[in-house]
């Protein structure tokens, strides 16, 4: 992991972080299925309520409730006790933590395009540089061939160029990682942890690229207590 220690532990399929009174979890493909009964393996202790979202690659942020809370790739609460949960199985999740406020984004391409984690910053109270992210497991650019259409809708971004790879590939790759950080770093975020890990690579991990139809999802979680 880079940056300041967030005091990261590891086991097979899952990582987590605890700073101050924010939890971070990243869970793989050998947690139980459901959100529930995974965030209770790894809660450590008294287990928290859970929201989630309908994930529909776009950049609307949601209020979270205890429960489906509709259709969004952002969740935002100030409630403690209140563990926001994204789904993965290639796109990127994001987990933010604010002064008094907690973040999880569901960031696919589409959503990094439309500005998914500007957004969420933007209802994050506070200032930017006292936000601090987590990054979890997704495809990596070693994996990740795109067709020329989506290889341009990040150049066309503010800093889409940096993201596609055009090493010795027939189409180009995206670097969805490394689009993450900068458009975190370039809104003033003041800590990035980064977990580079690719799921098509990590067969502890599941990958829609690599097992299409049959793939499940990873899970991410961020709660205060």
């Amino acid at each position: 992991m880079n940056g300041h220690d967030p005091r990261w532990r590891e086991q097979p399929a899952t990582w987590g972080a605890e700073c101050g009174d924010v939890r971070v979890r990243f869970v793989g493909r050998h947690a139980a299925p459901a959100r529930e009964e995974a965030l209770a393996a790894v809660a450590d202790g008294a287990v928290p309520r859970l929201a989630w979202a309908q994930q529909v690659h776009g950049a609307a942020v949601l209020a979270a409730r205890p429960g489906a809370c509709g259709p969004g790739d952002a969740l935002l609460t100030a409630e403690r006790g209140l563990a926001l949960a994204i789904a993965t199985a290639d796109c990127v999740p994001v987990l933010l933590a604010g002064d008094s406020a907690v973040a999880a984004v569901h960031a696919g391409w589409r959503g990094l395009v439309a500005g998914v984690l500007g957004a969420a910053l933007d209802r994050l109270p506070g200032a930017a540089n006292g936000v601090r992210a987590w990054i979890g497991p997704a495809i990596g650019p070693c994996c990740y061939e795109v067709g020329e259409e989506v290889a341009q809708a990040f150049i066309d971004s503010d800093r889409g160029a940096a993201v596609v790879r055009r090493g010795g590939w027939p189409r180009p790759h995206l670097d969805l990682h490394l689009a993450a950080r900068l458009e975190l770093a370039a809104r003033g975020v003041g800590e990035i942890h980064a977990l580079a890990v690719c799921t098509r690579c990590t067969p502890t991990l599941w990958s829609y690229r690599r097992d299409g139809a049959a793939a499940g999802r990873n899970l991410a979680f961020i709660w205060r207590r």
